[in-house]
């Protein structure tokens, strides 16, 4: 099995993950970087090139690979100013001497530059690339991607997951364990905001308002069935996408502790799990401050942390059995298989949920009558 794993930059994760019964490959990003990426990192991190060097030296030492992020969706066309554009060839070239083994993108424009400019590196496109057609999987191949991370959405379309793979030879990867929501609404702006803040250009200076998670855990929180509905996949069902053909598992969770990450890696690797399936998902908590919270005298807003769910994991035993008939994307609304298994598999105190939920109603009210921006009186009468 091939597994990519979050790495937050504990040195601690990398002999670890090297014992595992798999071909591990590491992936991961300084907090600020030239393209910067799309997802959220670790807290409190204070790397720089030189330490991220030694990390990728102790890596390979351990038999490791490593993957380099580049996935922001937008560089918001600083790829075209001359200036930046040399930046970006020199950060290229950075990551090309300190060994990294592959890149991950979304950009498309960056699979050809570095496929033409720096050969040497293989490419994988991000699954915030949203590949979740044939067609698209055709097109970015034909761009030079080596490897495709699909659309997280498609994880349980296996009719479209075997049209993907007789259509095109580049490695495939499955993303397992995410808690994003079925056909999230939120999920463009939130790579999108996410990436300019991790840009080392951003005009804000990396600050950033959580908006999406926010109010994607409202939404999951409002409807326990969006648990399930989420495309996680379990340990136990890697063997339904090895049959198909998918080449490599990835693991989703830069923010993570080293011991949940070594958790989840170990349940993937070892294709089974005992007890909460929950302690495996990536769980995000929504904050508002600075993408890069290791600067000097800054300080983040950080929300509590969401109330615990247990999913038993052992109940979900042949679950996956009834995506293989199902079309989803078209036949949500008739169905309600999701909240059947919700309310057998799922346990949670009601009490903690609807105090979480009004917590993050009274953020949301915040936001959207623009208190927190202190706007004065009068202000909105000329903004009509």
């Amino acid at each position: 099995m091939k597994l990519l794993v979050p790495t937050n930059w504990d040195p601690d994760l990398i002999l670890p993950l090297s014992k595992l019964e798999a071909d591990v490959q590491l992936y991961g990003v300084l907090p600020t970087s030239m393209i910067g990426s799309g997802g959220s990192g670790p807290d409190n991190v204070r790397m720089v090139e030189n330490q991220a060097e030694e990390y990728i030296e102790q890596a390979h030492s351990a038999g490791l690979k490593f993957d380099y992020l580049l996935n922001a969706p937008s560089m918001g066309n600083m790829e075209w100013d001359e200036n930046t554009h040399q930046e970006l060839l020199m950060h290229l070239d950075w990551i090309s001497s300190v060994g990294a083994d592959s890149v991950t993108v979304t950009i498309p424009y960056l699979v050809e530059l570095i496929k033409r400019q720096f050969p040497h590196l293989k490419i994988r496109v991000s699954t915030i690339a949203h590949v979740n057609s044939v067609a698209r999987a055709k097109s970015v191949e034909s761009l030079g991607a080596d490897s495709i991370t699909l659309d997280i959405n498609v994880n349980r379309d296996f009719t479209l997951l075997k049209a993907i793979r007789k259509a095109v030879s580049c490695e495939l990867t499955v993303l397992m364990n995410n808690l994003c929501l079925y056909q999230c609404p939120y999920e463009y702006y939130h790579h999108d905001g996410l990436g300019h803040a991790s840009q080392s250009y951003n005009s804000l200076s990396g600050y950033y308002v959580d908006y999406c998670v926010i109010r994607c855990s409202l939404d999951r929180l409002c409807d326990i069935s969006q648990i399930i509905k989420c495309r996680w996949v379990r340990p136990e069902d890697i063997h339904v996408y090895e049959e198909i053909g998918m080449d490599m598992f990835k693991i989703s969770g830069r923010s993570m502790s080293a011991e949940r990450i070594l958790q989840a890696a170990t349940a993937y690797s070892s294709r089974h799990y005992q007890g909460n399936l929950y302690d495996i998902l990536n769980i995000i908590t929504p904050k508002i401050g600075f993408i890069n919270s290791a600067l000097p005298g800054v300080q983040n807003n950080v929300i509590e942390p969401p109330p615990k769910f247990y999913i038993d994991n052992q109940a979900l035993e042949g679950f996956m059995d009834f995506f293989g008939k199902q079309d989803c994307l078209s036949g949500c609304s008739q169905c309600n298989y999701c909240q059947r298994i919700a309310n057998k598999v799922i346990q949670f105190d009601r009490n903690e949920v609807d105090e979480y939920i009004a917590v993050l109603n009274a953020s949301l009210d915040k936001l959207s009558s623009s208190r927190m921006f202190k706007v004065k009186a009068g202000v909105k009468k000329h903004l009509h």
